[in-house]
C-alpha cells in the first residue's frame, strides 16, 4: 500500500526563461516518478503550475481613482473656499459628496475581491508520485513530467497524458459535452476536468498558463467596465456638465467679483452656489443606493449580485442565450423507456435483470450508469467475464453462466449490419432527442457478428423543474431565446422543445465552422450545437453587433468567454467556480426561476430612476441657464449654496430615494437619457421662468439682491414640490405619505427657520407676488410636459 506524505512545500519558481527543450519527450519512471533533483531542476526553470494572479486594480488605486474625481475636486475646492471665508453653513453639500464617494469605493473593492478570487480549479491539492512514494502537494507545485495519481472524484491539476490505467472523465465544465469520456493510455486529460470512475497515472504535459483552462482564464480575468446604458448615460451627462462648468464657473467668479466690488465673501459664496447647483451629485448616489437595495432584495431570493449595473442590463435584454447543461437541464440523465424488441424471447422482467446485472458489474459513477441503476435497480446475476465501456468500443458487456453473453451500447456499435427497420427506429428515437442504447445478446467474444437485438434503452436529459415556466415568462416579455451548447444539436433541439422554446427545430451544428461563418449565422438559428468556448463568445459578440442586448447563462468553464462578452451574465451556483466568478449574477440555489425576479428588480430601478433623476437634472438645467443669463446681463448670481438646502434635501434628495424603491414592473421603453430629458426639461424651464419673473419684478420694484434671492429660492422650492407631486402620481399610501411629509418639512423650514437659509424678511407685496408665481407655475409646467410628450410620441422610439 502506498504511503502518503504530509504536504510538501515547493520552491519558488525562478523568473528565468530557461529553454524547455531539454525536457521534451522525457519519460518519467512509472514506479518512482520524478526525484527531488528533477523537481528542483524544473522548478528553477519556471516549469511549475503557478500562474500570474495580478488581475485588478490595487486598493490604493481604487481609493485614489474614486476620491480624486473631477467633481469631487471641484466640490472640495468650493468647500475649502467657503471655509476660508467663514461660510460654514454653505458647505452642507459635502455630505452628499462623501456618501457618494464611500459607496463607489465599497462597490469597486467588492468587484476587485470577486475578480481576485477567480480560481478555475476547485481544490488546492493533488497527489503525485515522487521518489517512489505518493505525496500530496499544492497544485501550484506540480511540475512538468510529474506523475499524477488520479482516482474517482479527483480534479485534474494540469494537462496530462495517461501513461497507466484507464479512467472515465467528465469534461462538461470545459467542453460542454455532458457525457463522460473514457481515457486510456496515450489519451489527453485536461486540467479542470473530473475523474468520474477508474484510476490511472498521468504524466504532466503542460503547466501554468500553458494549460487550456488557463488560456480561458487569462481572457476571463480581464477587467471590463459594466455594460450599462444607465451608467453610460449618467457618465455622459456628468462629462457634458464637466465641459460646461469650468469656463462658466470661471466667468461667474470674475463677474461676481466685479459686481460685488471685490467683496471676497459674496464673490465666493455666490460663485460656489452657481457651481454646486450645476452638479447633479445625488444622481450617482441615488442610482447606487437603489441598486444596492435591489442586491439585498435579490439576496433574500438566493440570487447573488456581483455587479450592480447588471440588474439594469438584465431588465433590458431582448436575447437570452442559454447553455443546455446545468441551465435547462440539471446535468443528470434518466431512462425514459425500455423498448422490448426481442420478439418474445425475453420478457421485460428478464431484460431488467440482465441490464441491472451488467451495470452492477462495473463500479461506474457517470450519469449514464446512475440513470441505468436508478431505472433497472440492483442486479442479481454474477458475471463470469466482463468488458468495460470504452470510447472506442462504445459498449460494455458481461457473460453470465447458463444465460449467455450480453452487451449494452450505442446500437451501431453492438450490431453488425442492422436491418433497415431497426435503423429507422433508432434514428427516430435519436431525432426525438434521446440517447439511444441497445441491449443485445452476443457470443462469448463480444463480437458483433452474431448479435441479436433485445431492447432499446432510451435516455434523456433531466429538465429542471423551473425551466419551462421561466422560458414562458421570458417569451411573454418579448425576450428571444437562443440555446448554445457543446452537445449534439438534435438532442439540444429536443430539450428546447420540451421546455417550450419557440423555433426549437431551427438548429445547426457549428462543428468546423470558421469565425466569420459563425458571425453570419448568429441571428438565423435558435439552437446551436457542437459549439466551442470561442464560438460561444463569437455568437454573443455577433448578436450584440446586430443591436441586441444579450444575457448569457452558463455553469461551466466552457461558458466563461461568452459570459464575459454578454451584457449580463448569469451563472448557476452548482456549476464551476470559474463561471460563478466571472458572472454578474449567481443563482445560489441553482434555481432558474429566480431570473424573472431579477428582471423585475431591474425594471423597478430603471423606471424609477428615470423619473427620480429628473429632479436632480431639473436643478442642474435651471442653474446653468440662470448662470448664463446673469453673465449676459452682467448681474450677480443671486443664490448661495445654503439657500438651495430645502430643495436639495426635501424636494430632490430624500423623495428621489424613496421613489426609487417603489414597485414598477413596466417594460422599459426608450433610451434612458431621452426619457430623463423629457421629464427634466419642462421642470427646469419652469424654474427658469420663476427666476426671470422675479428679475423683472426687481427691475421695476427696485428690490435688493438679498430679497430677490429669498423670493426666488421660495418660488423655486415650492415649484419643485409641484414637480414632485407630478412625479409621485399615481398616488398610493406610500407616495401620499411621502408627498405630505416632504411638503410639510420644506414649508416648515421656510416659515420657521428662515435665518438657517439666509433668507431676509419679505413684505406682503413681495410674498404675494411669490405666491402668484408658484400658482402660475403649475399650469405652465403641465403645458410644457404635454408638449414634450407630444414630441416624444412623434419621434421614433429607441428600444
Amino acid at each position: 500500500m502506498n504511503k502518503s506524505k504530509p504536504i510538501v512545500e515547493g520552491k519558488k519558481a525562478s523568473k528565468s526563461k530557461t529553454s524547455t527543450t531539454k525536457f521534451q519527450n522525457f519519460k518519467t519512471d512509472l514506479t518512482t516518478g520524478l526525484n527531488q533533483s528533477q523537481v528542483d531542476e524544473r522548478t528553477l526553470a519556471g516549469l511549475t503550475n503557478s500562474t500570474e494572479t495580478k488581475t485588478s486594480k490595487s486598493y490604493a488605486k481604487i481609493l485614489f481613482s474614486n476620491i480624486f474625481t473631477f467633481f469631487n475636486i471641484i466640490c472640495l475646492s468650493c468647500a475649502i473656499a467657503l471655509w476660508f471665508v467663514g461660510s460654514w453653513s454653505d458647505t452642507i453639500f459635502m455630505l452628499i459628496v462623501i456618501a457618494n464617494t464611500l459607496i463607489s469605493i465599497i462597490q469597486e473593492i467588492k468587484a476587485k475581491k470577486t475578480i481576485d478570487k477567480l480560481t478555475l480549479t476547485n481544490s488546492n491539492f493533488t497527489k503525485v508520485l515522487r521518489d517512489g512514494e505518493e505525496i500530496e502537494i499544492y497544485k501550484k507545485e506540480v511540475v512538468v513530467d510529474d506523475i499524477l495519481i488520479l482516482a474517482s472524484g479527483m480534479q485534474i491539476a494540469s494537462d496530462s497524458i495517461v501513461v497507466d490505467g484507464s479512467v472515465e472523465v467528465n469534461e462538461s465544465l470545459l467542453t460542454g459535452e455532458a457525457h463522460p469520456i473514457r481515457k486510456n493510455v496515450g489519451d489527453t486529460l485536461m486540467a479542470g476536468s473530473f475523474v468520474s470512475s477508474g484510476t490511472c497515472k498521468a504524466q504532466v504535459e503542460k503547466v501554468g498558463s500553458a494549460n487550456y483552462i488557463e488560456k480561458l482564464s487569462s481572457k476571463a480575468k480581464k477587467y471590463s467596465k459594466p455594460k450599462s446604458e444607465l451608467l453610460a448615460s449618467l457618465t455622459f451627462i456628468i462629462r457634458l456638465i464637466g465641459i460646461i462648468i469650468i469656463p462658466l464657473g470661471t466667468l461667474m467668479f470674475f463677474n461676481n467679483y466685479k459686481v460685488y466690488d471685490g467683496n471676497l465673501y459674496n464673490t465666493i459664496t455666490k460663485t460656489a452656489g452657481s457651481i454646486i447647483g450645476m452638479i447633479p451629485a445625488g444622481m450617482f448616489l441615488l442610482t447606487s443606493v437603489a441598486l444596492a437595495v435591489s442586491v439585498v432584495r435579490l439576496a433574500k431570493k438566493r440570487t447573488l449580485v456581483q455587479e450592480l449595473y447588471c440588474i439594469e442590463m438584465l431588465a433590458r435584454v431582448n436575447v437570452l442565450c442559454l447553455d443546455k447543461t446545468g441551465t435547462l437541464t440539471d446535468g443528470s440523465m434518466k431512462v425514459r423507456e425500455m423498448v422490448n424488441i426481442s420478439s418474445g424471447k425475453y420478457d421485460d422482467k428478464n431484460i431488467n435483470k440482465i441490464v441491472a446485472s451488467i451495470v452492477g458489474s462495473f463500479h461506474e459513477a457517470n450519469h449514464t450508469a446512475i440513470a441505468l441503476k436508478s431505472f433497472f435497480g440492483k442486479g442479481s446475476l454474477t458475471a463470469d467475464k466482463s468488458i468495460p465501456f470504452s470510447s472506442e468500443r462504445k459498449f460494455m458487456g458481461c457473460t453470465f453462466n447458463k444465460i449467455g453473453s450480453f452487451k449494452i451500447g450505442a446500437y451501431e456499435y453492438v450490431t453488425k449490419n442492422p436491418s433497415s427497420k431497426l435503423k429507422a427506429h433508432a434514428e427516430e428515437y435519436a431525432s426525438k432527442g434521446f440517447r439511444v442504447l441497445m441491449l443485445v445478446e452476443s457470443d462469448k467474444n463480444f463480437s458483433n457478428d452474431n448479435s441479436v437485438p433485445i431492447a432499446f434503452i432510451l435516455l434523456e436529459d433531466n429538465i429542471r423543474k423551473d425551466a419551462q415556466n421561466t422560458i414562458k415568462w421570458f417569451k411573454e416579455n418579448s425576450v428571444d431565446i437562443r440555446v448554445i451548447s457543446g452537445d449534439n444539436p438534435v438532442t439540444v433541439s429536443e430539450v428546447a422543445r420540451r421546455v417550450g422554446i419557440d423555433n426549437y427545430d431551427s438548429y445547426i451544428s457549428l462543428q468546423g465552422m470558421s469565425k466569420q461563418e459563425v458571425i453570419e449565422i448568429a441571428d438565423k438559428y435558435t439552437i446551436f450545437g457542437r459549439v466551442t468556448p470561442e464560438q460561444k463568445a463569437t455568437l454573443v459578440k455577433a448578436l450584440k453587433a446586430k443591436g441586441k442586448t444579450v444575457a448569457m447563462t452558463g455553469d461551466g468553464v466552457n461558458d466563461i468567454l461568452a459570459l464575459k462578452e454578454a451584457d449580463c451574465s448569469v451563472a448557476i451556483a452548482a456549476g464551476s467556480d470559474a463561471a460563478r466568478s466571472v458572472s454578474h449574477l449567481v443563482l445560489l440555489d441553482s434555481n432558474f426561476s429566480s431570473m424573472p425576479s431579477v428582471v423585475a428588480e431591474g425594471r423597478r430601478v430603471v423606471n424609477n430612476i428615470q423619473k427620480s433623476s429628473s429632479l436632480f437634472l431639473m436643478k442642474t438645467l435651471f442653474t446653468i441657464i440662470v448662470s448664463i443669463m446673469v453673465l449676459i446681463l452682467g448681474k450677480s448670481y443671486p443664490f448661495s449654496p445654503v439657500q438651495f438646502m430645502v430643495l436639495e434635501y426635501f424636494v430632490i434628495g430624500l423623495p428621489s430615494f424613496f421613489l426609487a424603491l417603489q414597485p414598477n414592473h413596466n417594460i422599459i421603453k426608450g433610451k434612458f437619457i431621452s426619457n430623463l430629458l423629457k421629464n427634466a426639461l419642462p421642470a427646469g424651464l419652469v424654474l427658469v421662468l420663476n427666476a426671470v419673473a422675479i428679475y423683472i419684478y426687481q427691475h421695476f420694484m427696485g428690490i435688493s439682491n438679498a430679497t430677490l434671492a429669498t423670493m426666488a429660492s421660495i418660488a423655486i422650492t415650492c415649484t419643485g414640490l409641484i414637480v414632485l407631486f407630478n412625479i409621485c402620481r399615481p398616488f398610493n399610501i406610500m407616495r401620499g405619505i411621502l408627498m405630505f411629509t416632504m411638503a410639510a418639512l420644506a414649508l416648515s423650514i421656510i416659515i420657521f427657520l428662515p435665518n438657517l437659509l439666509s433668507y431676509v424678511t419679505l413684505t406682503t407685496t413681495e410674498l404675494l407676488f411669490t405666491i402668484i408665481i408658484v400658482e402660475t407655475s403649475y399650469p405652465i409646467y403641465c403645458l410644457l410636459t404635454k408638449a414634450f410628450d407630444s414630441i416624444k410620441r412623434i419621434t421614433p422610439e429607441d428600444n
